[in-house]
């Protein structure tokens, strides 16, 4: 097919070629009146007399054989190409893709010619369009800029192209690429214009669409490249360039390979992965590290589709998506999942271990009044008492790091219990390292549990203490600050607080490097040799301090030390409550309680501590017998104390049974566990609980609180 520009030449060639053919007839005459004329002149320089028989043949002879001659060379030979051109004119116009319209600027510049793909193009027949205007096609979606355009170069007499937008006969909209050329006499005069009609809507929807995604591709957050088949990159996007840190201009021409972090730990790095998916020509995907132009790198998911051009050769495109800000989720989201994990280990054994402990300290407590008079055993009781009661304490704040328990928050002055925390640790601590406590502010007043709080301090002091003998510097030194400064905003963008307590722990000791920071909030990782480590500390500190919605912010080097602040929020207006202890059961009057346990130490040891203090007690070892029991004795009892985990019946379906007869008989629950996992339904919220193993100023509490002592 002939281009348009080719078609355009070909046919004012062909229209000039037919003007020319027009003048055949007066060429046809002027050569055999010239010839006359010549032979007569001939005779007449030869002195023969042109009026005899013999001049007349040979001027006969001569006029034909020179007049044929000229006319073959002058008329013949040119009407001959003419009539070539001519038909090669109508099959060009009859054939092409291209409607072509004739105008005639002499009559108005009407139609006095249109080709079959005119009509094709318009939907107008050739009838209805010859004598009217070409305006005709005009309307509403015409560009009124390329109108001027045409109009102007109508009147200076010069070609034009331009894109239009014209109308169909049934008035559907065409682009129009027009292509308007005058033709000219051998005067120079303009008689006819002849505009080429090219429908290119097709073209135009197809540019249309590619601008468009084009710029949605520009505008996406996700980064895409296009390279070859080579890798070196054709196309890339505003993403793509912000992800690598180069513009535009330098990022074409370079290999996507280059992106691909060398660092990339996987089996076959994504680099080597995405030439031999390019080689085979399929799809490829990977999660892998990306290196920037300054060095850097980054987590990315990125995918690559081979698509066909239209030359038949192959390219690619890439999809590209940082993935740091999911990594560090992911990683946040593991962490839960092991806590999780040693939660649930530890709250499986949390009841029987709290049973257990019920049971010794309850009956320690009976040893105690039994032996009033040896001072000595008293001394020696009291010690394991402590011991037992640290226990507890050590599962309270286990419990407290796999969410199943429930600290027992006290209001408390930081300051005095951080000195009393250096005198403790110094115990731990060697001689050659210095531990000392450096206070900013007199007074910040925390709600917290202060056993949690010691154990998480330790955990701190501990891990310092280790990093300093394993860099063996003489002149080490661990020290704890205190002070008010608040976190930095990006650690507690969630939350707010009008006053911070900061707890800093810094040493000089070994340091760590980025990959071991990464892990040390893992549970059971650990740097310390075998024997000596649990895993488990860093670990409970951080999930006691995300129960006080504190924080915790870990900074180190290699070779320098570690500092590890913690911040908790501080409540400057309350003060320190007193702590007391309750060295003996208060005396009841003889009131009647049903005790409900299926531990038969506990049991046992709670009855007889209970009747020791002029109490009466029925006693049941499960569900099913507490419930017979106030069956017998309901009306007349004046407190109920049971345990929510017993065989034939809960403690609360056993509460709740009671409660329908008697609904104003004081209920106290007993549990290993918090208040939160045990009373799940919010009917039973108001009841009073006894937190296995219990205290005596705990069982005070209950007892004064139920029985209006």
């Amino acid at each position: 097919m002939y281009g348009i520009t080719d078609s355009c030449h070909m046919i004012l060639s062909s229209l000039k070629n037919r003007t020319a053919a027009a003048t055949i007839g007066a060429r046809v005459l002027t050569v055999i009146v010239f010839t006359e004329a010549s032979i007569m002149a001939a005779f007449y320089l030869l002195g023969a007399d042109s009026s005899s028989i013999g001049a007349g043949v040979v001027d006969t002879l001569m006029l034909a054989i020179i007049s044929t001659l000229v006319i073959y060379l002058w008329v013949i030979r040119p009407l001959k190409y003419a009539k070539q051109q001519n038909e090669l004119f109508n099959t060009l116009v009859n054939n092409i893709d291209v409607g072509m319209v004739v105008t005639d600027p002499r009559a108005h510049g009407v139609i006095t010619y249109v080709n079959p793909a005119f009509t094709r193009i318009t939907g107008y027949a050739f009838d209805e369009v010859i004598g009217r205007n070409p305006r005709l096609l005009h309307g509403d979606d015409t560009i009124e800029s390329a109108r001027q355009q045409t109009r102007a170069a109508i009147r200076e007499g010069r070609a034009v192209r331009v894109l239009q937008r014209n109308c169909r006969k049934d008035g559907t909209p065409f682009w129009n690429d027009l292509h308007l050329n005058p033709v000219t006499g051998a005067d120079g005069a303009i008689y006819q214009w002849v505009g080429l009609i090219n429908d290119v809507t097709a073209q135009r929807e197809m540019e249309q669409q590619n601008e468009r995604w084009a710029s949605a591709m520009q505008q996406s957050a996700e980064a895409v490249c296009v390279f070859n088949d080579q890798g070196v990159i054709e196309f890339a996007n505003e993403s793509f360039c912000d992800n690598v840190g180069l513009s535009l201009a330098l990022v074409v021409g370079i290999d996507v390979r280059r992106f691909c972090s060398e660092d990339d730990h996987a089996e076959d790095s994504a680099g080597e992965s995405m030439s031999e998916s390019m080689a085979l020509k399929q799809p490829w995907s990977a999660r892998h590290r990306c290196v920037r132009a300054d060095g850097s790198c980054y987590e990315a998911l990125s995918s690559m589709t081979p698509i066909a051009q239209q030359d038949g050769s192959l390219a690619f495109v890439a999809v590209h998506r940082d993935i740091t800000d999911m990594a560090a989720v992911e990683a946040q989201l593991r962490q839960s999942q092991k806590m999780e994990a040693v939660g649930l280990l530890v709250g499986g054994i949390a009841h029987d271990f709290n049973n257990v402990l019920a049971g010794i300290l309850g009956n320690l407590y009976l040893l105690r009044r039994h032996i009033q008079d040896d001072p000595q055993m008293q001394k020696r009781l009291e010690g394991v008492e402590k011991q037992g009661y640290a226990a507890a304490g050590m599962l309270r704040q286990l419990l407290s790091f796999s969410r199943k328990g429930e600290p027992e928050v006290k209001v408390m002055d930081l300051a005095p219990f951080s000195k009393e925390l250096v005198k403790f640790a110094r115990v731990s601590v060697p001689e050659s390292i210095t531990l000392t406590c450096r206070l900013e502010v007199r007074h910040l007043i925390l709600r917290c549990d202060p056993v949690q709080l010691q154990q998480s301090l330790l955990n701190l002091i501990v891990n310092a203490m280790h990093a300093v003998q394993k860099r063996g510097n003489r002149n080490g030194y661990i020290e704890l600050t205190i002070d008010d400064v608040a976190p930095p905003a990006e650690l507690y963008a969630l939350k707010t607080c009008d006053t911070w307590a900061r707890i800093c722990v810094r040493d000089n000791g070994i340091g760590m490097d980025a990959a071991t920071r990464e892990k040390i909030f893992e549970p059971f990782f650990t740097t310390k040799v075998s024997g000596i480590g649990t895993g488990l500390g860093l670990a409970m500190v951080q999930g006691y301090l995300e129960s006080l919605h504190g924080l915790i912010n870990v900074e180190s080097q290699p070779g320098v030390g570690t500092s590890v602040s913690i911040w908790l929020p501080a409540s400057p207006a309350e003060q320190p409550a007193i702590n007391e202890q309750d060295v003996s059961v208060r005396q009841g009057g003889g009131e009647l309680l049903l005790l409900a346990d299926d531990d038969e130490l506990v049991l046992l040891a709670l009855t007889e501590i209970l009747e020791s203090a002029n109490y009466r007690v029925l006693r049941a070892s499960s569900g099913a017998g507490a419930l017979r029991l106030f069956e017998e004795h309901g009306a007349r009892l004046h407190m109920a104390i049971l345990d929510v985990v017993m065989p034939d019946g809960t403690g609360i379906e056993v509460a709740r049974q009671m409660q329908q007869s008697r609904h104003d008989l004081p209920i106290v629950f007993m549990t290993g566990y918090d208040r939160q996992s045990t009373l799940l339904s919010s009917e039973h919220a108001s009841h009073l609980m006894l937190r296995k193993p219990w205290d005596i100023a705990q069982l005070n509490r209950v007892l004064e609180r139920s029985l209006v002592l």
